[in-house]
Parts: C-alpha cells; sequence; structure tokens
C-alpha cells in the first residue's frame, strides 16, 4: 500500500477519534459511522445564514437567496450514505453526492407502509397528540412565489433549546477528546504538558455542557417524551402515522430560483459560522502516522478498496477524475485546519417511526428493506448524518509543495477541481444555481486553502428496519 495513503489512513483514524471516541468522561457517540465527502463541499458564511435569519429575508431578493441556500443545503445533507456497507471497527465509507435523498425514503415509507392498529385510549391519543405538539410545531408563511399562505413546520422551542444545548456538549466532547487523544498518542510533548495539566479544565467543561443541557435543553423532558411515545405506539402507530404524514407534507417547500421542491433542514448552532466558539484547533505531522494508523480505524472502505487518491483533478468541481502520480515528500509534512461539527435538524423527520417493531412494508409493493441490519448492512437507508463536520483554514506544509504548486495551478487554468484526498485545495463548485470557488495560495512550503468547506458527516447506522414484531396481528 502507497505511502501516502498510510499517512492519510491514519490523519483520519486522528479525526474519526476525536469525533467517535469516548471515555468514562465523555461517552462515545452513538452516531459513530463516519462519511468523508470527496472532496469536500465549499460552504460560504453567507451560505449558512438562512439558519440565523429564517427564511424571510429584507425584500425579496434576500427572500430568494435564504430559499436558494435553504434548499442547497438541505438537499446536501439529506443524501443518503451509499451502501458499500461498514463492519466491525471499520465505520467510515464515502458520502455519496449521487445517492438517494433522505426525504424521498422516508416519505415511501409513510405512503407504503402498514402500522399496528391495536386500539388507543382516548387519554393516550390525546397524550401523544400534546407530545407531538410539545416537539414540533406548525405556522403560517407567504409563498413568496404565489404569495399565498401555506404551514410550514419546524422545531418547537423546547426542541430548539434541546439541540442547541445537546451540540454544546458535543463542542465539549470535541474539546476533550481532541485533547485527550494528542496526549495519550504523545503528539507533542506539549500536548502531553497540557492534558497533564488541564486534563480537569476539560473534564469541567464536558461536565458543566452536560449540566447546562439538563437544566436548560429540556434533555430528561425530551427523552421522557420520546419514550411515552415509543411505547405507547408499539401498540397502535395509526395516530402517530397521521400526524407524521401531515407534518411532512406542511414541510415541503419550492425553492422559486430552480422551482424544485424540498424539505427544510436546518442546524445546530445556527451561528457558529459567524463567530469562532466550537471550533477545535486541528494538526498532524508524519511523526504521528505510525501512532494513528495502529489504532482500529486502519481500513479505509469495507470492501478494501482505498478511497483516497493522493492528488485528484475533477471536472465540473465534481468527483475525482483523475489521479496524480505525482508523490510528495512526507518526512517533513505538516497539516493544519479548524474542525467543528452541527446537529443537523429536520422537523419533518421521525427515526423514532423507522426504529418502532410496528411497522413494515406492504407486500404487494415490492420495497426493499430499509437496512438489513448485518454487517456489512446493506439496504436504501443503511444509515442517515446527524452532524456535518466543517474544517476552514487548512495549512499543508511539505518542502515538496512548490513542484505541487505549479501542477494546481495547471490544472485550475484548465477549469478542473483540485483535491488532496477528501480535501479541496481549488477550483469551481456549482450549487444549484450558484457556483463557487475554492481558493488557495502559497506561502513558501506551506499551501493555505481559504475558506471553509464541508468535510465529513457523523451518520447514525440503522439497526434492521423494518423490524415488524411477531405479535402484532392487526395491520392496517
Amino acid at each position: 500500500m502507497a505511502y501516502e495513503e498510510d499517512l492519510l489512513k491514519a490523519l483520519f483514524n486522528k479525526v474519526s477519534g476525536i469525533l467517535t471516541s469516548g471515555d468514562e468522561h465523555a461517552p462515545a457517540s452513538k452516531s459513530n459511522y463516519i462519511t468523508w465527502c470527496q472532496p469536500g463541499i465549499p460552504f460560504q458564511a453567507e451560505d449558512l445564514q438562512f439558519a440565523v435569519k429564517g427564511m424571510s429575508g429584507k425584500d425579496g431578493e434576500e427572500t430568494r437567496q435564504l430559499i436558494r441556500t435553504a434548499s442547497d443545503f438541505s438537499r446536501t445533507v439529506n443524501l443518503i450514505p451509499n451502501s458499500h456497507g461498514f463492519s466491525g471497527a471499520d465505520q467510515r465509507d464515502v458520502y455519496d453526492q449521487n445517492g438517494s435523498v433522505l426525504w424521498d425514503v422516508y416519505k415511501d415509507v409513510l405512503d407504503y407502509s402498514q402500522v399496528a392498529a391495536g386500539g388507543l385510549t382516548e387519554d393516550e391519543k390525546e397524550k401523544i397528540q400534546k407530545f407531538r405538539n410539545l416537539m414540533v410545531v406548525t405556522k403560517k408563511e407567504k409563498d413568496i412565489v404565489t404569495d399565498e399562505e401555506k404551514e410550514v413546520t419546524e422545531d418547537s422551542p423546547m426542541m430548539k433549546a434541546y439541540k442547541e444545548k445537546s451540540a454544546a456538549y458535543d463542542d465539549a466532547v470535541q474539546e476533550y477528546n481532541s485533547k485527550r487523544l494528542a496526549a495519550m498518542n504523545s503528539d507533542n510533548s506539549q500536548a502531553v504538558q497540557d492534558f497533564s495539566l488541564n486534563a480537569s479544565t476539560y473534564r469541567r467543561r464536558v461536565r458543566q455542557a452536560m449540566d447546562d443541557w439538563v437544566s436548560n435543553g429540556y434533555k430528561e423532558d425530551v427523552e421522557k417524551i420520546q419514550a411515552y411515545i415509543k411505547q405507547v405506539s408499539q401498540k397502535d402507530l395509526t395516530l402517530l402515522k397521521a400526524d407524521l404524514q401531515d407534518k411532512l407534507e406542511k414541510s415541503k417547500q419550492t425553492d422559486p430560483n430552480s422551482n424544485s421542491e424540498f424539505y427544510l433542514s436546518s442546524f445546530y448552532p445556527g451561528n457558529f459560522v459567524n463567530n469562532d466558539k466550537g471550533w477545535t484547533q486541528f494538526s498532524f505531522s508524519h511523526e504521528n502516522m505510525e501512532t494513528y494508523s495502529k489504532q482500529e480505524h486502519t481500513s479505509v472502505s469495507a470492501d478494501g478498496k482505498g478511497i483516497w487518491g493522493l492528488w485528484t483533478f475533477g471536472g465540473d468541481g465534481g468527483y475525482s477524475k483523475e489521479k496524480s502520480t505525482e508523490k510528495m515528500d512526507f518526512e517533513n509534512f505538516e497539516m493544519k485546519f479548524s474542525l467543528t461539527q452541527v446537529t443537523i435538524s429536520r422537523p419533518w423527520f421521525s427515526p423514532e417511526f423507522l426504529l418502532n417493531t410496528a411497522w413494515k412494508f406492504k407486500d404487494e409493493m415490492g420495497q426493499k428493506p430499509l437496512s438489513n441490519g448485518k454487517s456489512p448492512a446493506k439496504g436504501q437507508m443503511i444509515a442517515y448524518p446527524t452532524s456535518a463536520v466543517f474544517i476552514k483554514d487548512i495549512a499543508i506544509s511539505s518542502s515538496d509543495m512548490s513542484s505541487f504548486h505549479e501542477s494546481i495551478s495547471k490544472s485550475l487554468d484548465l477549469g478542473l477541481s483540485v483535491g488532496w484526498g477528501p480535501f479541496r485545495i481549488g477550483g469551481k463548485y456549482k450549487k444549484s444555481s450558484k457556483e463557487e470557488q475554492t481558493k488557495y495560495n502559497r506561502d513558501g512550503d506551506t499551501l493555505n486553502v481559504e475558506g471553509m468547506q464541508l468535510l465529513a458527516f457523523k451518520c447514525f447506522p440503522l439497526p434492521k428496519a423494518p423490524n415488524p414484531s411477531p405479535d402484532i396481528t392487526n395491520w392496517i
């Protein structure tokens, strides 16, 4: 195996550890399946302002801009990871930017499923409706195209607080894991000394974030509500399914720029792009390779095929078309960037329904399972993204950077997109009606990539679904 691939694997073992590992002070995330964009997807601050301003701007032009960027983001974060599968410790894959869309598969589940109909008491029906209304709210907005009022679904104030505090907790865990892993793997003497002196501070931040989530983020209330709905709906899912279908229909929106429909998805914290809070400084050098390559995330993809090229060049700013045979001197290699993750919000989506044992596909519809629950997993939806991982301020240092600078410049002049592994170095990228440009500059032996890009997703691996209970006899 090429030395360059070994280094890239080790580098991403470290990133994976920061995002998914844990200990008794910060338990590991349940969303431990990482899918990497190849190459990274560039985002500018203006592309994410819809999460701060909402969907109504000061005039028609700003409103169209907010809707367009919301549509672009929603489509990007709702692509379903491909079915290459994953197994054991190998929890990673490539994010298939040409794959199925989550809302299409989810709508099919609601439309083509049968559910248990065991009968609910009036008290249970009232409680389910009350609890659902505490989690999701519907409000009226004017359609920018037709001027007609329409109903849209969004997170309730309680759910917004829950997800905001959950995201803050993830930030604290991310910082703690970064410091802990750097010290545990002896990245450098400063990292070891920092954790030795300040471990209690980093742990306290994790505890405080959890306490804040419980006290001000309705953590226990939300999880009790979810548990009650799951328990009651095991005997009768008809009311919940009808409510979910109604919420999904009301969540449908149209992008006036492309006249395409989408289901709004946002993220928490909504203003992460406007400040430095929650960003973790990441560094990796050739000296770290041997240590991190020994960790359990050692296979780049479950089918044994490498998903990283070295330097790659693609047309239309999309997937890499051609790999470079040039080699970089990694004896003095170093890479730095800032890293953060945001929680994806989908008010129209109920993963609890997918995990419920009181539904199945109608036999005559011929629908394939969402997931077979096996290892490796196969199905229409083996996983779905729960968090988006962004990076910014990339700096790659090597004594061979001058030769690569020449190759990059020539490729960009030809209109090609340039990447190194899953990192986008430069070139154009198309988003619906807008074209964006990733820029870079060279400073001696260091290549600096400007701006922010979406690097990866943390995903929740779906167990066997549907997985209907054999005790259910009445299906409708």
